[in-house]
């Protein structure tokens, strides 16, 4: 499988799993090619649906069986070596810190959609004692995990595919299992209190890891989840309601009761102030030699307001007391 054939297939992947519909266009957008590159993605996509790793069907495109079980390594690896790399840079840049204690009201180092109330809420809201065990998956680097375990003298346990590293370890109440997400019942883990900051997206069968979450007897579960719709002209709104996103669809599908906070104004205003606070910073980035990762940065939270702009976008906290 060559580069383009497989960034095809990985960023395929990641949109079914936010429940969107494919479309040509889209992938256009999401892959970023440059001008003399439009000709050989839609080569690349009619060689995909040649070997039988993608569908078209009414214009729209679908990853068949075999080419989720392909797209799905590949995903992987791409996400783990992504991730490792950028939060390894990122962990290590005093201007990244100083933008997030702007952003995110706490001078730790975060990477997700987190503003200062919904941390006061995982911090102060969620019923949490020195008895319990909370699981973070996809904890990253560990900045959220370690401030509970601080707070409450709880153990913890963190789940990620970053490299050992780049991990925060000043805990021994805290284990890190350098790992996927999708494997809980093969790490044997009994959580009283289930985190998802973000992460859900990286599962290739949320279904099933739900089903595994669940079956763990008392485990509460707090998941946040952002919905998107890329293609206004093809997507559908309705996938922005609470109780129509993705993780919606898998919890109503087991019969799992859940009520929700709706986040989505405050991930609206995260956007906004992060557009601000992050050009104050654009010299130290440079300075530091990551202008790079400013760049980046600053794309993605374009990119996030523009969908709030224009009614694309919403977040929730799903909450599911457990069993």
């Amino acid at each position: 499988m060559h580069n383009y054939s497989e960034m095809i297939l990985h960023v395929v992947f990641n949109l079914e799993n936010q429940k969107q519909k494919i479309s040509v266009d889209l992938l256009r957008q999401k892959l970023i090619w440059e001008a003399d590159k439009s000709v050989l993605l839609e080569s690349k996509i009619r060689s995909l649906i040649e070997k039988g790793y993608l569908l078209k069907e009414n214009n729209s495109l679908l990853l068949t069986n075999k080419g989720r079980i392909e797209a799905t390594g590949i995903s992987k690896a791409m996400v783990k070596d992504e991730f490792s790399k950028k939060i390894d840079r990122l962990t290590r840049s005093s201007a990244y810190l100083d933008f997030c204690e702007e952003v995110y009201g706490y001078r730790v180092y975060l990477f997700n959609m987190m503003d200062k109330q919904q941390l006061d809420f995982v911090l102060g809201s969620i019923p949490l004692s020195a008895d319990d065990t909370i699981l973070d998956l996809g904890c990253g680097s560990g900045s959220t995990l370690n401030l509970l375990v601080k707070k409450y003298g709880c153990r913890g346990i963190g789940i990620d595919q970053l490299d050992d590293d780049i991990l925060d370890r000043p805990s021994m109440a805290i284990t890190y299992i350098n790992g996927d997400i999708d494997r809980i019942s093969d790490y044997s883990l009994k959580p009283t209190v289930t985190l998802s900051i973000d992460s859900l997206y990286f599962s290739k069968d949320l279904d099933k890891l739900v089903q595994q979450l669940n079956s763990i007897e008392n485990n509460k579960m707090y998941l946040f989840y952002s919905q998107y719709i890329f293609d206004e002209v093809f997507g559908d709104k309705s996938i922005l309601h609470s109780h129509n996103t993705k993780i919606a669809d898998v919890l109503n599908k087991n019969n799992i009761s859940f009520r929700t906070i709706d986040y989505g104004e405050n991930e609206r205003l995260l956007y906004e102030n992060s557009l601000i606070v992050l050009k104050k910073y654009k010299k130290a980035f440079e300075d530091e030699e990551n202008l790079d990762l400013y760049e980046q940065k600053l794309k993605e939270v374009m990119m996030g307001l523009e969908l709030y702009d224009n009614n694309l976008a919403s977040r929730y906290l799903y909450i599911i007391d457990g069993m």
